[in-house]
């Protein structure tokens, strides 16, 4: 679209609005220790592990990430984590794509999950129901 004036032509520039960058929650690389992975947690934990992944994909990343910790997302560094195994292809294939550290949400008092974040995708890596991942504080 053109606007006239006397002394010269202007054009008027159109500003592309994004869409809102959500994101997605991927479990293909869950580690394979039977402590921290999704096999062996009890149904009451999963059930609330797909409440929290609903609330978490339906809002914008940087709003998460400015959300408080006890609900949203927390970031720690990976010399804060004790022990966790991750999935071979995993480290060799993904991790060095993923920001620095890891990332943390809550299931309220039933535990939390460890993952790592590549641009809109939130690899989960563990689910630690017995807080012995990592110092709680």
């Amino acid at each position: 679209m053109k606007i006239r004036s006397p002394q010269q032509e202007i054009k008027t520039i159109m500003v592309k609005r994004y869409p809102h960058q959500r994101l997605t929650f991927n479990f293909s690389f869950i580690t394979p220790d039977k402590n921290y992975d999704l096999k062996n947690r009890e149904k009451k934990l999963k059930l609330k592990l797909v409440q929290v992944l609903e609330n978490l994909s339906q809002e914008d990343k940087v709003a998460l990430l400015a959300r408080a910790k006890n609900n949203g997302l927390e970031k720690i560094s990976k010399n804060e984590i004790k022990s966790l195994r991750l999935h071979s292809e995993f480290q060799h294939e993904r991790n060095s794509d993923c920001e620095e550290g890891f990332w943390i949400f809550r299931l309220s008092k039933n535990g939390r999950v460890v993952g790592k974040i590549n641009r809109n995708i939130f690899y989960i890596l563990a689910i630690d129901s017995k807080f012995k991942l990592y110092d709680h504080g």
